[in-house]
């Protein structure tokens, strides 16, 4: 499990930290388009006719490479199957976290006054812990939005995502509906029928929220941004364990051969 932890990190560390980094700059993204219309609408200054377009551009720029990687429907799938992947490796991490019942509270702190080595080590282990939780449900999430079907077909086993169509009440104006004066409508009366929102159904929608933010309002949105960062911390980390295990051992072994094969040339 430690072999595979190592090497898919290794082999995907880097797209996750662009994936996560790039989520990160889109994050606020609905809400600078809230301001650029705000802006439009009451007549924009010639600074703010170039903050609009600049800021636009960037988003969207921003946008292709989380979603896509600039590589349109290709690019989505190949996105989709990396965040199960992400998924799958926040497991494996879990799994080799795990330090045992005597000793499980050192997985979660960092120890000072200890060697560089360690410092690293109790970095990666500790950082990876408090992110599980996010870093998994970015991951399956990212899979979701390109391919829904099977977790809706899973979620509707076990509770109805689409509920009955439920026919809206068409009142006169002024007639009492449930101890309420009905209010003048805009324009015709309409019947058109209406889907309450099932457990299922929130269930899905809170999909969304979940993986960018919308709900907690700011706050969240500001915390989800930071965290965006910790998978570039938890692929160095990754990096330098990875050159400590490996990379020096083998450089290691290499110059020790090189320099037993001249000195049977020599001799």
């Amino acid at each position: 499990m430690f072999q595979v932890h190592l090497w898919a990190g290794i082999l995907l560390g880097l797209y996750i930290v662009v994936v996560c980094v790039s989520g990160s700059a889109i994050v606020f993204r609905n809400d600078l388009y809230d301001v650029f219309e705000r802006w439009t609408k009451a007549g924009p200054t010639h600074l703010q006719s170039q903050v609009i377009a600049a800021g636009y551009a960037t988003m969207r720029w921003f946008g292709d490479l989380h979603g896509r990687f600039f590589l349109g429907a290709s690019g989505m799938t190949a996105n989709a199957i990396g965040g199960f992947l992400t998924a799958a490796l926040c497991l494996t991490g879990l799994v080799i976290w795990w330090p045992g019942i005597a000793k499980w509270r050192r997985g979660l702190t960092i120890r000072a006054n200890v060697g560089w080595k360690r410092l690293t080590f109790d970095l990666h282990s500790a950082m990876g812990f408090w992110t599980f939780a996010i870093l998994f449900m970015w991951g399956v999430t990212g899979g979701y939005f390109v391919f829904p079907e099977p977790f809706r077909a899973a979620i509707n086993y076990f509770t109805p995502i689409a509920a009955p169509l439920v026919p809206q009440q068409n009142v006169k104006p002024g007639s009492q509906v449930a101890g309420a004066v009905a209010p003048a409508p805009l324009g015709p009366l309409t019947r058109r029928p209406r889907r309450p929102l099932t457990l299922g159904g929130r269930i899905l929608r809170d999909f969304s929220y979940a993986h960018y933010g919308n709900f907690g309002g700011w706050p969240v949105k500001v915390l989800w941004v930071l965290l965006g960062f910790a998978p570039v911390v938890l692929f160095g980390t990754a990096l330098l364990m990875w050159w400590n295990r490996v990379l020096s051992p083998l450089a290691r072994r290499l110059k020790e051969t090189r320099e037993a094969s001249l000195e049977t040339r020599v001799t």
